[in-house]
């Protein structure tokens, strides 16, 4: 079965092998943090769809933090929105489409999805006319192996052709090494990986880009220069 195809996450999603390989935690992990960079306020009434929602762990994270939003979980499979609506149905509402037929809405985030994409610009050019704003957070400058589940790398340029784009780059749980995993691995073994010909490891992060939709966003007024800042 090829990698990252309707049916390869229809199985995964499906067999419990996301949940076996540690994608609810990660979901988690990931939604906790890119919450601190949405220009979003609490107050924030309008709706907020998470694209590639997967199992729906962050809504939960989104439904905390944004508590008069309506929320919205799209995904591919039907396996993962039927487990959605099971787990979270009474706080969003969980539809199975693919990027073409999003619902509107004046928010879309969509994390750790479009590193998978093989048709990544198309689907952003669709999703920004579908939103006021788009989120998207992936792995920022990720050495990438022939095979795997990820394709593409990103850096600050990666969506500069779609218009004005800000970034913002930060660690998080679940991508980020920490702690004495963090000095020994990285920090460490940096030191002596030059004597052996071998690259220096970077500490793993990850990206937002915020991206301005054709949509009206009456909660935010858009100029020139409200960009997000990029953090180290």
């Amino acid at each position: 079965m090829n990698i990252n195809t309707r049916d390869y996450w229809e199985e995964r999603f499906a067999t419990g092998d996301w949940e076996a390989k540690g994608g609810i935690q990660q979901t988690v992990w990931f939604a906790e943090t890119l919450v601190r960079y949405l220009n979003t306020s609490p107050s924030f009434s309008g709706s907020i769809l998470d694209f590639g929602c997967g199992l729906g762990d962050a809504i939960p994270i989104y439904r905390e933090h944004f508590p008069h939003a309506s929320l919205i979980g799209v995904d591919i499979t039907q396996a993962s929105i039927e487990k959605c609506r099971q787990r979270y149905g009474d706080i969003a509402q969980f539809v199975q489409c693919d990027y073409a037929e999003v619902p509107e809405a004046d928010v879309i985030v969509s994390c750790a999805v479009f590193e998978h994409l093989s048709n990544q610009m198309e689907v952003a050019r669709h999703l920004l006319r579908k939103c006021g704003e788009l989120y998207i957070v992936v792995p920022y400058k990720e050495p990438l192996s022939p095979g795997r589940e990820h394709v593409s790398t990103y850096d600050e340029t990666s969506f500069a052709e779609l218009g004005e784009c800000g970034s913002t780059v930060f660690p998080s749980k679940g991508w980020t090494e920490y702690g004495l995993h963090l000095w020994v691995n990285v920090y460490a073994k940096n030191l002596l990986r030059p004597f052996f010909g071998r690259k220096l490891h970077r500490r793993g992060r990850m990206i937002m880009y915020r991206l301005i939709g054709q949509m009206p966003r009456p909660d935010v007024a858009h100029s020139q220069g409200d960009r997000i800042r990029s953090h180290g």
